[in-house]
């Protein structure tokens, strides 16, 4: 069975590395595993590669704990997408990080995907 998640109600322009609310950390422990996808929606300025993770923990009290799931790094445009798997590496909640703009003043981001259950 499949589910789709979205992990952004609407699109994040970020001008800073930042990561998403704890509060707002998804929590997929019926899943397995997950096919997100990146939409690089607009680039203000250049960019040499956002670089976007998909994290995880078993907690979302504290920034303690989480772990990359999945991470993207070659998207250098506006109306980019890119879509990966993460098999069988959930843990219990998942929230999106950008930790690099590769030199752009601020990116806008979208993120989406299929939560799987393989049992």
């Amino acid at each position: 069975m499949a589910d789709q998640f979205t992990l952004t109600s609407q699109p994040v322009r970020l001008s800073s590395p930042g990561k998403q609310a704890l509060d707002q950390s998804l929590e997929v422990s019926d899943y397995d595993e997950l096919d997100v996808l990146l939409g690089l929606i607009a680039v203000e300025g250049t960019t040499t590669g956002v670089v976007v993770k998909i994290i995880t923990a078993m907690q979302k009290d504290s920034e303690s704990g989480w772990v990359d799931l999945v991470t993207f790094a070659s998207l250098d445009g506006p109306d980019k997408f890119d879509l990966q798997n993460a098999p069988a590496k959930l843990l219990k909640y998942i929230r999106w990080e950008v930790t690099d703009l590769g030199g752009a003043t601020s990116v806008t981001v979208t993120i989406d995907g299929m939560l799987r259950r393989i049992r």
